[in-house]
Order: C-alpha cells, then structure tokens, then sequence
C-alpha cells in the first residue's frame, strides 16, 4: 500500500501507518510482528522494506534499503516486491539526500527508478530538486516533465508551481512574467484543491515564490520570451 501510494518519505510512512485518520496502527506491536516475520523468513522483502521505512537513524536506513533492494533483484520477478524497485529506489534517493546530501548518488538512485518505470512521477519530483541549486535549466525541464507526467491531483504539483515561479524569477523576472503569473496562479489553484492529507507546500516555498510574484506584479508588462 506504501509503495502504490508513493509514499517514500519518513513523515508520510509514519502518517500512514500511526496517524489516526489513517491505519491508525500500534507501533509497538507492528515492529514485533516484523522482526519476528523477518526471524522466520529473513528474505521476505515486504517485511524486510517495513523495517527499512521505520529506521530513524539514517545511515542503518541507507543499509537497510540498500539490502532490501539487492534481496529484490536476486530473487528477480518472482519477488512480490519486484513491480515496487522504481519506489524502493525512490526511497533509498531522499533516504541518500537526507543522510549525505550528495547529489550524483541520490541522482543515481532516482535515474534507476525511471529504469525500471520510465513513467514514474516521483522520481522526476526528486531529480528535479536534486537541479534546483545545480543546474536551474535542467531544474526547469525536469519539473515541467514531472507536472506533464504526473496526475492532476498528485501531492508534489503544487510544489513543483511554486519552484517553477523562483527558478523563472532567477533569471530575468520582466522577460519570464507571463510564466512567472501562470506558475503561481496554478501553485495557489492546485494547492486549494489539494486534498487533506497530502503534504502542505512548506512556507519557505511558498515565501519565495511570493516575493518573485510581488517583484513582476509591480513591474509593467512586457512580452513574456520563449522558453
């Protein structure tokens, strides 16, 4: 359920499994149901990938789905974790940027996602914030790619708005105003209609794509250039 939700990030595994609006699960007795599946089978990945996703400390998480990812591959298409690597490497990306912050392998992780799931909205998300302090072009085609690929009502679409207001807003605001308008005005909409338990777009987000929207709202108009 984890995986076909998409959900990689340690807040959303937690909101899922403990959240009262959600499973609403005891924690204390799903850790022991677990560990004591994993001592009767130490190769059950699904099992294996729980464990994974509830570590705190981020080097043993790195390991952990280091080590689930490679028990998937040696078992190959019999896995019934098989059809979830593109999410399992998704999650050891963001798990790589938490724990080191270095870019290559975290991009490394996500390019082997869209390996075995080409179409794979997430993916797309994190490599292009992985660009954004990079590369601010490649960080543009990559989030423009995310909001062609993704559903309307995925969780990252408002996020990506935002983004896509700041990088044009990095170049030169009075040429980029009619993309800077509609990315903010399509941030706000789709945040509106974004549904309850999806993440809130976080206000340094939001703060900076508000000020590069300010700065063209009180310059005059000009012909937005091509992209």
């Amino acid at each position: 359920g984890l995986m076909l939700m998409e959900s990689v990030t340690p807040d959303e595994v937690k909101a899922i499994l403990y959240h009262q609006s959600w499973l609403h699960l005891d924690k204390q007795k799903l850790g022991k149901l677990i560990s004591k599946q994993i001592q009767a089978n130490p190769d059950s990945t699904p099992c294996l990938l729980m464990r994974a996703l509830h570590l705190t400390k981020r080097d043993s998480k790195k390991q952990a789905m280091n080590h689930v990812i490679d028990v998937v591959l040696q078992h190959g298409e019999t896995d019934p974790m098989y059809e979830y690597l593109a999410d399992m490497y998704c999650a050891l990306g963001f798990t790589i940027l938490k724990t080191t912050k270095k870019l290559d392998l975290a991009l490394t992780a996500f390019a082997s996602a869209l390996m075995h799931k080409p179409v794979h909205p997430v993916a797309v998300f994190l490599i292009a914030l992985c660009s954004v302090n990079v590369y601010t072009p490649q960080a543009i085609r990559q989030f423009h790619h995310y909001i062609h690929t993704a559903p309307t009502g995925h969780h990252w679409v408002p996020h990506a708005h935002y983004f896509l207001v700041t990088l044009y807003g990095q170049q030169d605001p009075s040429v980029r105003r009619a993309r800077i308008l509609h990315h903010y005005n399509m941030a706000q909409q789709t945040d509106r209609n974004r549904l309850p338990w999806f993440p809130l777009v976080s206000s340094g987000t939001t703060d900076q794509a508000r000020r590069v929207y300010e700065q063209v709202m009180a310059q005059p108009d000009t012909n937005d250039a091509s992209e």
